[in-house]
């Protein structure tokens, strides 16, 4: 009885500083994107500028993912997410002596090499330390660090804003919570000594002979996760780094407010993950959940598009910047959703079959090249054309994703009945 207390106790501390390093995480790179609108009044830099530096930290960081994934079996934990935490701090610090976005880009690039390092890292510390019955509670609560950072941050980066603070300030802070997260897993982590140990055993046919994992269906598979995984980084990071600019030029909202009203994106978001969590216990084919929840994307991307048509026509009914943001809100509980499913839910449920530290970063990486191709994507378009253009653009990303989710659920179970 005690062990058991005991083990429920190491493993409830375990989760708190994964969940706690992952947090500072977040505040520690969604301060540039919460801060961008300031950043570029302050600089005079346009959106494609602005759009870069953030690309720039979505590439090093998606690349850097699939390498620490692959890298991860052989890290010591205690290591990797103190370097990696305290390394962002020092990266954040070299961003307040940044005087143009061309600068930026390159030590925001550094910031990604260094973040890098964390969600593989974390999702091996959690995989090979907690029982089986803690991991439900462990991907509820690692999936809350993307809504609670970014409502810290766009929340703080609202309240500097309309005081009209200098930006060095939106990375100061987040350095110093870094640094100090850092230390503590350092030397808390060191105390925890529970150990979970897979039993992996080999997939054999009926002969008894080992089967070959690499089907058609299988490739298929790893195609529809793939573009699954690029639409969530892509739709998800769009809407929100994008979501400031487009209440102040579509609706004429003040920078700091619409900072401000960005803040409920998030906050809806936290839902999407324990929606995630209960769509699986009633649903454990997740291409399945991934195809329902990009249907409902679509819709309401759909809806968005119609809207900002609306209003570029001086619709009565729909000119109103509430009706964008309800939709853009049901748009972040839908992506926290996937985003869980994809990075949380596949990772550690398959933990007996697969490296989840690979896994995870191998999915993150993809969920980030997503991220990527929107923030520069996005930004030109928007520069180009229109905002209406963009609202498109994330719809054909959601459509994909759910076509291929579709194809491949209506594949397999055509597979199984043969």
């Amino acid at each position: 009885m005690e062990t058991d207390k005991k083990l429920k106790q190491q493993s409830n501390l375990i989760i708190f500083l994964c969940w706690a390093a992952y947090t500072a995480a977040y505040i520690g790179r969604l301060n540039f994107n919460a801060y961008i609108e300031p950043i570029r009044s302050q600089l005079g830099a346009t959106k494609t500028e602005l759009g870069l530096v953030s690309s720039f930290f979505f590439f090093s960081y998606g690349a850097g993912q699939l390498i620490h994934g692959i890298l991860s079996k052989k890290y010591n934990t205690r290591y990797s997410v103190a370097a990696a935490l305290i390394g962002s701090a020092a990266v954040n610090v070299g961003m307040i002596f940044c005087r143009d976005a061309s600068a930026m880009k390159y030590v925001w690039f550094l910031n990604g090499v260094f973040q890098s390092i964390l969600w593989s890292s974390v999702i091996k510390t959690l995989s090979s330390r907690l029982p089986d019955e803690m991991l439900s509670k462990a991907i509820v609560m690692m999936s809350t660090p993307p809504a609670i950072g970014t409502f810290l941050t766009y929340g703080t980066g609202a309240a500097m804003s309309a005081l009209g603070v200098n930006y060095v300030y939106i990375f100061m802070i987040p350095a110093i919570i870094l640094a100090v997260v850092g230390v503590i897993w350092f030397i808390a982590v060191e105390r925890i000594n529970i150990e979970y140990r897979a039993e992996k055993a080999p997939r054999l046919t009926e002969n008894g002979k080992k089967k070959n994992a690499f089907t058609p269906i299988f490739v298929f598979g790893i195609i529809a996760l793939t573009v699954a995984a690029i639409a969530n980084g892509f739709i998800k990071d769009g809407v929100t780094t994008w979501t400031p600019s487009i209440l102040k030029e579509i609706y004429g909202m003040k920078e700091s407010f619409s900072i401000l009203v960005t803040v409920l994106l998030p906050l809806i978001a936290i839902f999407g993950a324990g929606f995630s969590a209960f769509l699986h216990k009633k649903q454990k084919n997740t291409f399945a959940l991934n195809g329902m929840l990009y249907l409902a994307e679509t819709v309401v991307l759909l809806i968005v598009l119609i809207n900002a048509k609306a209003v570029s026509g001086s619709s009565s009914v729909l000119n109103s910047p509430v009706i964008l943001l309800v939709l853009f809100g049901i748009s972040a509980m839908l992506m926290s959703a996937v985003n869980n499913i994809i990075t949380s839910i596949i990772p550690m449920y398959m933990r007996d079959s697969f490296n989840s530290g690979l896994l995870a970063g191998v999915l993150d990486t993809l969920c980030y090249v997503g991220s990527t191709l929107s923030t520069a994507l996005l930004g030109y378009i928007a520069d180009k054309n229109s905002w209406t253009g963009v609202f498109f653009c994330l719809l054909c990303f959601g459509a994909a994703a759910f076509a291929v989710c579709a194809v491949y659920v209506t594949v397999t179970k055509l597979n199984k009945s043969e």
